[in-house]
């Protein structure tokens, strides 16, 4: 990608798919990223369909992802229930996964997506975890204007909540 154009924000549709989930796949551990779940092609399309999620387009090809759900529709995720554990707050949404393709990463993509999502949501209160040794992700967030709430560990891996 490594464009020099603005990147479009905007929901998702069915057609960005393919590219959410390539993005989704350069990010995960075994390819050196740092996201803590794998999600299906079947609940992104569920979430495109339901309006809660938002891509950052750059010439035409998906540069960044963010979901942004009600609790139960990632109740599923194990983490996800482990975090709900550590910091029950049942009037807020979940933000994320959150992710930037490593070439568009530095670009204000993650704080221009997490912007229109909190519009989307009309700045309903949100909750986030994040991986203790992701520093990046962590400074990003507070950068957003969430806070560290709370703590939490999954299968040997330190996790904070964040939340705004």
């Amino acid at each position: 990608m490594g464009s020099d154009s603005a990147p479009a924000i905007r929901l998702a549709e069915t057609g960005d798919l393919d590219g959410v989930l390539a993005v989704q796949e350069e990010n995960q551990p075994e390819n050196g990223g740092t996201l803590s779940a794998r999600f299906s092609r079947e609940w992104f399309a569920a979430a495109v369909e339901s309006g809660w999620l938002i891509v950052a387009t750059v010439d035409g090809r998906v540069a960044g992802y963010v979901a942004f759900t009600p609790p139960e529709a990632q109740a599923h995720v194990p983490i996800v229930q482990a975090m709900l554990r550590a910091y029950p707050d049942p009037g807020a949404y979940l933000h994320g996964p959150i992710c930037v393709a490593r070439d568009s990463r530095r670009r204000g993509i993650a704080v221009a997506m997490f912007r229109a999502q909190r519009e989307r949501m009309q700045n309903a209160p949100v909750m986030a975890f994040i991986r203790a040794d992701n520093a990046s992700s962590r400074n990003a967030h507070v950068g957003m204007g969430m806070r560290e709430v709370a703590e939490f560990e999954r299968d040997g891996t330190r996790y904070v909540v964040v939340a705004a």
